[in-house]
């Protein structure tokens, strides 16, 4: 098929590596992105689903780290409004922790001093009626109860709308794009890449490693010397439980025992709530990662230990999903997965005018700034390229406020309900007027395939957004799978293996 030449491949399509697309798009440069299964299959749809600051870096004192979460954090809420909604928490405090009502209060005021102007209400303190008000938080030995504001977002939406906004300034990207080879040359590296069964050669100047757990094989294909314990892989587990009256209005944050957070969620429209997250060194394969048995346990516990159920105690059989994550982290010497830092680390290995570079850390909510970050890397290795451009700017479907969209999808057509309308509006922002068109030229993509979801939008999803199977559709593009029962999901199934 011949060779065809780029500045940069970056490997690995989540969050970092489609934001690295999308800038380096911008800047002028050509760019390919490669990722051999589904547009944020692994950590980038694994995650807690909340863009925040971080309060725990603030007792390690890693100010830095939480001011450009902050700032970053502040910036998502304007450039994608439809993906990333504030959220309000309670942070209750007893007497038994370790953290005492002052100590954490004084440390979200310093929050608050470090977001200083991102318009989201400041922290406080509920008075006591307020707490009498809170349905089924344990009452025993209840000091204070807190609460600050911080973000939630859909995790896999948020990417492959960075994604979508990367192809239409110019990358070229494309899901089950497998990297099979990398050869190194004096300019940069070859590489071969297997896409729909046909090989391709691709010289670039710029291997750009962001696979997250799988940054080691990627490097193992570049004939590097073996790496140290300088990687770190810790798995995040997390659990989602049927909803109740606990988290209707609000998200919790629980101080478990030792140095752990946990975060209690309303989630998917306040149906469910999700608790998480663990800290645990992953020891088998990356592509290994799920939530086991003990982790469900120590979710469920730390769960029980706040809230007082009618029925009991919340067990197993309650649990309804659940997904663990890994977080590729660079080795510092600590024990405690918990104390390794966040924070990025860029490693460049020379290779002629070319080289590549390897991302280890990252946060969700910092990916843009670490793109940049990147992007100004190369700048300096010698890449001539653009300015960087990204601060500020709206993401895919992110030109409308929240408001806006909620009021366009109550004016939609007649033809699909107002609830199936007011979804499309909070996952694809302003192209939902794409499905508007779509009606209008289709009227039979109104029809359902699964109850609430119209043929319309499993069309969109092919033909705009890359879903080639049912779980690309109902676990990224949507989430529908949790809202669906078995037999809706089966239709969506059937669908695509037909199609």
């Amino acid at each position: 098929m011949g060779t065809e030449t780029v500045d940069i491949l970056v490997i690995g399509d989540g969050i970092h590596g489609t934001g690295v697309a999308r800038d380096a798009a911008g800047r002028g440069l050509k760019v390919m992105l490669a990722e051999r299964d589904d547009y944020a299959s692994a950590t980038a749809s694994a995650s807690s689903k909340l863009i925040h600051g971080g309060l725990r870096y603030l007792e390690q004192m890693d100010l830095r780290l939480v001011r450009e979460s902050l700032v970053e954090r502040a910036g998502l809420l304007k450039t994608a409004p439809h993906l990333v909604s504030p959220l309000k928490f309670l942070l209750p405090i007893f007497d038994w922790q370790r953290r005492s009502a002052w100590f954490v209060h004084a440390g979200l005021s310093l929050y608050d001093v470090l977001s200083f102007g991102d318009g989201l209400p400041a922290s406080g303190r509920l008075g006591k009626a307020e707490c009498a008000q809170l349905p089924r938080l344990r009452r025993d030995h209840l000091s204070a109860v807190l609460h600050y504001h911080d973000a939630q977002t859909d995790d896999a939406r948020l990417t492959l709308s960075v994604a979508l906004d990367a192809r239409a300034r110019g990358a070229d990207i494309a899901n089950r794009r497998a990297v099979t080879g990398l050869i190194r040359r004096d300019n940069g590296f070859s590489a071969t890449l297997l896409e729909q069964e046909a090989k391709r050669q691709v010289d670039a100047r710029f291997i750009i490693n962001t696979a997250g757990p799988f940054v080691a094989e990627v490097e193992a294909m570049t004939q590097s010397a073996p790496r140290a314990e300088d990687i770190r892989l810790v798995r995040g587990s997390h659990i989602v439980l049927p909803m109740h009256t606990p988290a209707k209005a609000c998200a919790y944050t629980l101080q478990d025992e030792g140095e752990r957070i946990i975060f209690v969620v309303p989630w998917l429209d306040k149906r469910f709530l999700m608790v998480g997250t663990t800290d645990v060194p992953q020891s088998g394969a990356p592509d290994s990662a799920v939530c086991p048995r003990e982790e469900n346990t120590y979710l469920l516990g730390a769960y029980n230990r706040y809230f007082v159920q009618g029925r009991g105690p919340a067990t197993e059989v309650d649990i309804v999903y659940s997904w663990s994550g890994l977080r590729t982290l660079h080795g510092d010497g600590s024990k405690s997965p918990s104390r390794l830092s966040r924070d990025v680390t860029l490693e460049t290995r020379a290779q002629g005018t070319g080289g590549l570079l390897t991302l280890i850390g990252g946060k969700l909510t910092t990916h843009r700034a670490t793109a940049e970050l990147i992007l100004d890397k190369l700048q300096a290795l010698g890449l001539t390229m653009g300015t960087a451009w990204t601060k500020g700017v709206q993401l895919y479907g992110g030109s409308l406020g929240r408001d806006a969209l909620l009021a366009r999808a109550e004016a939609g057509p007649g033809s699909v309900p107002t609830k199936t309308r007011r979804r499309w509006a909070l996952i694809y922002g302003d192209k939902i007027d794409d499905f508007y068109a779509r009606l209008h030229s289709d009227p039979g993509s109104a029809e359902d395939i699964a109850p609430g979801v119209p043929r319309a939008d499993l069309d969109h999803a092919r033909e705009e957004e890359d879903a080639l199977s049912a779980e690309d559709f109902l676990l990224r593009r949507t989430k529908l799978r949790l809202l669906l029962d078995e037999k809706g999901r089966k239709n969506v199934e059937d669908w695509f293996s037909k199609t």
